[in-house]
């Protein structure tokens, strides 16, 4: 009997998603990052997929300002129905611990859809005799002043999980900021900085050429971007998870029937193997999941960062 009525369960479940139809002619994606970059691009491969699988018109629109906080407050205040969505991190959940005042709440304003992809997060170097993180550690009791490092944003998760890591390892590391990760990275590849924590996308293409060493990848599994880069609990430092997980984000009221239509399609976007190779070119590894192993990340992410930040002290405002 229990079997017979979990089968009814899932078929009115399917029944419900495959119902639902999104009350718009044309679905608008915002992202609050800048037209170009890799959240911009992963949004506009994600939106050609769905647009053909739900017969409907998706514009992306960028808007940008404040850490991508006012695109993400438009979308969070924008009617429920499915027509407004919003591409953006995980990160977002540890934004109420570094932000006093914040235009949303990322947990109870926002409903994930489903996975987009991971951006992983790799320290790196331009000393070619540093090999892994133990190498990082030795260097730095070496050197009395410690190591000077960057990342391509203060208070984000690339700058926490260093933080972290000196933490624990009790080294000492002296954070470098700099407005994005352009200017960081060259003075990484001079010697100006001694080594770097930056999302894999950014600092790939110097890897492979040889101008830069990837010592670790920071999170618990290997990404199929780095293969070779071993992670940071490979190397005996568990429990650190820096890569940026990049979601499809509706306003929390939207009915659940739509945002299971949604996430169902997107699932099926992001896990068609020809979308990977089109990620890795942005240094997104796809994550085909849906809302409800989404919003666990989400929730995961502030949970995880929210003890580092306030140690910190940092604030985004």
């Amino acid at each position: 009997m229990r079997i017979f009525v979990e089968v009814i369960a899932g078929f009115l479940g399917v029944s419900s998603a495959t119902a639902a139809e999104l009350p718009c002619a044309q679905v608008r994606v915002v992202v609050p990052y800048a037209a170009g970059g890799a959240t911009d691009v992963a949004a506009r491969l994600i939106s050609q997929g769905l647009e053909a699988a739900l017969k409907k018109s998706f514009v992306v629109e960028t808007r940008t300002g404040a850490t991508g906080n006012v695109g993400t407050a438009a979308v969070a205040t924008s009617p429920p129905d499915g027509c407004t969505l919003l591409v953006n991190g995980a990160v977002i959940a540890t934004f109420p611990y570094s932000f006093s005042k914040l235009p949303y709440d990322p947990i109870k304003d926002l409903v994930p859809v489903g996975g987009i992809g991971i951006t992983p997060t790799l320290v790196v170097t331009a000393n070619t005799k540093i090999n892994g993180v133990k190498g990082l550690l030795d260097w730095s009791r070496e050197k009395p002043e410690g190591l000077s490092f960057s990342t391509a944003g203060y208070g984000l998760l690339q700058h926490l999980a260093i933080e972290e890591l000196a933490t624990r390892a009790g080294a000492k590391f002296t954070h470098v900021p700099y407005r994005g990760g352009g200017q960081a990275t060259t003075d990484l590849l001079t010697g100006r900085l001694d080594f770097g924590s930056f999302a894999a996308g950014s600092v790939i293409p110097s890897v492979r050429e040889g101008q830069l060493k990837a010592v670790a990848v920071i999170q618990e599994t290997r990404s199929a971007l780095t293969p070779d880069v071993p992670t940071t609990a490979e190397q005996g430092i568990s429990g650190l998870n820096a890569g940026v997980h990049f979601m499809l984000f509706a306003p929390a009221a939207t009915p659940k029937e739509v945002v299971a239509l949604l996430g169902e399609e997107l699932r099926k976007v992001v896990g068609d193997p020809a979308l990977s190779k089109r990620f890795a070119d942005i240094g997104f590894d796809p994550t085909p999941i849906l809302s409800e192993e989404a919003s666990r990340i989400l929730r995961k992410t502030g949970d995880d960062w929210a003890p580092v930040i306030k140690r910190l002290n940092i604030k985004l405002d």
